[in-house]
């Protein structure tokens, strides 16, 4: 008797398959895309778009005022022109969803590309791994020119290969064809239009052209008519990129830092796998370096254990991911930066992702368990290295975290009124939209004080008047200052330093890239302003001849732990009124404490204030204050990070007085 062997494992063969690949790339894409801020990078992309066209094209163009060509810029200004039709010009999803639609079709392209050259079941497990990796999905959601460029660097590459493939090449191999013979022209010009948008988007891709020239020859070598099609189609887009290329050797900065040619090169090329791969896992080192020589080993079989005809495409990802990263070793000799950032060789990420699927693939045609499991492995690295993504590890600039802030502590302040200055090293249309947004019109901004750099000598003549006048022209009774990237403008923080020799702090906030100060322009009161709703009056003496008036908790619900304002713990604003009813003979300290239980600390303190040097009652001590005036005393209490979720009372007194009764506080998860 005679038994059939089992069928071979085959992959489905339904489109079913790719579009679930394209989901899972909009999925990860479109993840909570406003969850951060823009920061400094994507505020200079949204200045330059925001300026009409042919300045664009005119200072991209030059490389003096801005090192990244115009392409980008200009598709940019358009999308934000489009969403203005709608209201949307200055919401965050809506700008990122641009990139996020390249990332899509940076997917779709490796699909179609990989199917293509590997087989179906190679290109959809590419494009999967493209779909999946973070520095990729990171990108995507970043208003920066990097993404961009991968994407038409990719379908680029795409359509040289398909306007060479043999005319049935394409029925067996892609999923969404394409019409052949009349249809060629139109494949070169694909390529035309995608390089050079490429080309004119980041100069980095210009590595890419020696390996794509080689590969004209190696798929056109023995078929002279497509070959000098491809000659043809290449010679145009270089000619249409020596303008740019001139202006780029022109401008070359003499002063970089220097270092030997392929000085380190091994290290950065396992940086670059790191970065295509598992990127910034926070996972503990020995588990990121195996899973990045899991990648790395799935590279090389796919790449080096070919066989037959399969040779060619190892050969091909060779030239498309190897001269960039040789040619930029080369150059360290010209620049020590050029593998500084994790970014600059994103457009290779597609191609090494595609060589690590070849080889799980491979291994499944060896052995079927295996390859699943390799495969499985490598998604399962992808996909649990996404959620560091979206985490406050990840933050960069938190405007809208600072701007809630404030919005939280005006709220809680309704007889406040209060001013801002956000002093940072870029134009700010970005940042005021977080902080007109969030805080609104009460708080008004101001922008553009100061050009820098600053110098000591102009404390009083440059700094001092535009500070002081948000308080005498505006009225304001507590200013903010946003502060970040300072280098060049204000390197020794001279404004910090005058509005902290003229005001009492109030607070002092950490956001990612950001630091926040708060300043009471008005101390003393004639009368009681408007308190909040939740405001407690104690009318309590705390000392002799001073009252607690009244209590306010501007923070009523805080988190024990805080990992955006300031890690690791939570802090909880308070602001008393005090009030002497005689001559003070002595300087009496603050202090303030959560409590557990009735209030009393039976149950323990969970929290004490944090001292500072320059607190109102360090810049008014008790001792010069005047009789019958009211005393605005503010500071933060320092939670203990292991405090338990519950409610909680704030005690505060003076000197060694009872401690009067606050109000309460919610301690939440």
């Amino acid at each position: 008797m005679t038994v059939n062997p089992p069928a071979p494992a085959r992959w489905p063969t339904a489109p079913l398959s790719e579009l679930l690949v394209l989901a899972v790339a909009a999925l990860t894409r479109f993840w909570r895309l406003g969850y951060h801020s823009f920061w400094f990078d994507e505020i200079v992309s949204l200045d330059w778009a925001a300026r009409p066209p042919l300045e664009i094209w005119e200072i991209g163009f030059r490389l003096v005022q801005e090192k990244h060509p115009p392409a980008y810029y200009l598709t940019l200004h358009f999308w934000q022109e489009w969403l203005a039709l709608f209201g949307l010009q200055q919401n965050d999803s809506a700008l990122r969803i641009l990139g996020s639609l390249l990332g899509i079709l940076t997917v779709w392209g490796v699909l179609l590309l990989a199917t293509r050259l590997s087989g179906r079941a190679i290109g959809l497990l590419a494009a999967l791994f493209v779909a999946l990796s973070p520095a990729l999905v990171w990108y995507s959601q970043e208003l920066r020119m990097f993404q961009p460029a991968a994407t038409a660097i990719i379908w680029a590459t795409y359509f040289l290969v398909a306007a060479l493939s043999p005319a049935d090449a394409q029925t067996q191999t892609d999923t969404f064809p394409v019409p052949r013979s009349p249809l060629r022209v139109l494949q070169w010009v694909g390529l035309v239009v995608s390089l050079t948008y490429a080309l004119y988007s980041y100069l980095f891709a210009a590595f890419f052209l020696p390996g794509l020239g080689l590969s004209l020859l190696v798929l056109a070598w023995k078929r002279p008519p497509r070959l000098a099609e491809g000659v043809t189609a290449l010679g145009i887009t270089t000619l249409l990129f020596l303008p740019l290329a001139r202006n780029a050797w022109l401008i070359n900065d003499s002063e970089s830092p220097r270092m030997a040619a392929f000085d380190g090169f091994l290290s950065n090329l396992w940086r670059q796998v790191q970065v295509f791969t598992l990127w910034r896992a926070g996972w503990t080192g020995w588990l990121v370096t195996g899973g990045v020589l899991v990648f790395v080993g799935l590279m090389l079989v796919g790449v080096l254990m070919a066989k037959g005809s399969e040779r060619r495409v190892s050969l091909l990802l060779a030239l498309w991911g190897l001269p960039p990263l040789l040619i930029a070793g080369l150059l360290q000799a010209t620049n020590a930066n050029i593998f500084k950032e994790d970014r600059y060789y994103l457009f290779l990420a597609p191609f090494a992702l595609w060589a690590a699927a070849r080889g799980a693939v491979a291994i499944w045609r060896w052995r079927v368990g295996a390859g699943w499991s390799s495969a499985g492995l490598a998604l399962g690295l992808l996909a649990a290295s996404l959620p560091v993504l979206w985490s406050p590890g990840m933050l960069r600039e938190d405007w809208r975290a600072a701007a809630s802030y404030v919005a939280d502590y005006q709220a809680q302040s309704p007889g406040l009124s209060a001013g801002g200055v956000a002093h940072v090293n870029y134009l700010q249309p970005a940042v005021a939209w977080y902080l007109e947004q969030r805080i609104g019109p009460e708080v008004l901004p101001v922008f553009g004080l100061f050009g820098g750099p600053l110098t000591p000598d102009q404390m009083e003549s440059v700094i001092g008047p535009p500070l002081h006048g948000i308080e005498t022209a505006l009225g304001a009774q507590t200013l903010w200052l946003w502060q970040s990237h300072l280098t060049g403008v204000d390197d020794e923080g001279l404004v910090e330093q005058w509005l902290t020799q003229n005001y009492p702090l109030v607070t002092e906030q950490f956001p990612a890239g950001i630091k926040l100060s708060g300043y009471a322009l008005h101390t003393r009161y004639a009368e009681l302003p408007p308190l909040a709703a939740t405001a407690v009056y104690p009318r309590a003496e705390v000392a002799p001849s001073i009252q607690l008036t009244a209590c306010e908790i501007v923070t009523p619900r805080v988190a024990a732990g805080d990992i955006r304002m300031h890690p690791p713990s939570g802090w909880v604003h308070i602001r008393l009124w005090l009030r002497a009813s005689a001559p003070v003979a002595e300087n009496y300290p603050l202090f303030a404490r959560v409590v557990g239980g009735d209030g009393t600390g039976g149950d323990g303190v969970w929290g004490e204030l944090l001292p500072r040097p320059d607190s109102s009652l360090e810049r008014f001590p008790t001792s010069l204050w005047q009789p019958g005036e009211w005393m605005r005393v503010e500071g933060d209490i320092n939670l203990n990070p292991a405090t338990p979720p519950g409610p909680y009372r704030v005690v505060v007194g003076l000197g060694q007085g009872a401690g009067q009764i606050c109000g309460p506080v919610e301690i939440i998860e």
